[in-house]
């Protein structure tokens, strides 16, 4: 009986930390939709044509298509072999890592996976070109689960460093997250302010599972301007 109340009082925590990241999250999305059924059907704010794209633009559009067409695969047969069921991947359970960090970081029922496949995936094309800074796969909810090897380093208790170099587990629901992970077009590039200062194109392309939406590859990248 004397671990009863730690116990409910970790469980009604992580409740209610999982309902105010909803909260939040939903707030966002409300912002970024403008009153429309979704992000998907609302010109993206600072949004890039397909007439206003440079040589650049179009390199790296063929790489994130290429690069969304692995990560989709790769989720896939996760399915086909066993490794995980369906209901897994397509999981928006969100469970908080300890120990808490700003921004918060959280596991679901499919990471452990995509930490072993999605990450060579993703690291092997960033190396492809000199102008990307990073490549990323994220839910349709903005939820990074595994990301470049360089931005997955372990923790320091350094904010300036860990905002830098700890970048993975994330979930990105700012406006320009969500604009990206929930789009179902060809693509959408857009120019993106980074939290670690930065302004880069963010180019993202959608990620369709068993032929449900999952969510987008992004590629962050200078487009020498």
């Amino acid at each position: 009986m004397k671990y009863t109340f730690p116990i409910l009082l970790l469980f009604f925590t992580f409740l209610f930390m999982l309902a105010s990241h909803a909260a939040d999250a939903q707030k966002k999305e409300v912002k970024a939709g403008a009153g429309k059924s979704s992000p998907a059907a609302v010109p993206a704010r600072n949004a890039i044509s397909i007439d206003e794209m440079t040589e650049t633009d179009k390199r790296i559009l063929a790489l994130a298509k290429a690069a969304a067409g692995e990560c989709a695969r790769a989720l896939e047969n996760a399915v086909k072999s066993g490794q995980k069921s369906e209901e897994d991947i397509f999981s928006t359970l969100y469970f908080p890592l300890l120990p808490v960090t700003s921004p918060p970081t959280f596991s679901t029922f499919y990471d452990d996976y995509t930490d072993k496949v999605i990450t060579p995936i993703v690291d092997s094309y960033l190396a492809k070109d000199r102008v990307i800074l990073a490549v990323g796969l994220v839910d349709r909810n903005g939820y990074l689960p595994s990301n470049n090897s360089k931005y997955s380093r372990p923790l320091t208790g350094n904010p300036e460093i860990d905002i830098k170099k700890h970048r993975t587990k994330r979930i990105f629901n700012d406006i320009t997250g969500l604009q990206a992970s929930k789009n179902t077009r060809e693509f959408l590039l857009q120019i993106y302010r980074r939290d670690t200062g930065e302004t880069t194109a963010d180019l993202s392309v959608p990620v369709f599972v068993l032929n449900r939406h999952w969510g987008a590859l992004r590629i962050l990248y200078g487009r020498g301007e």
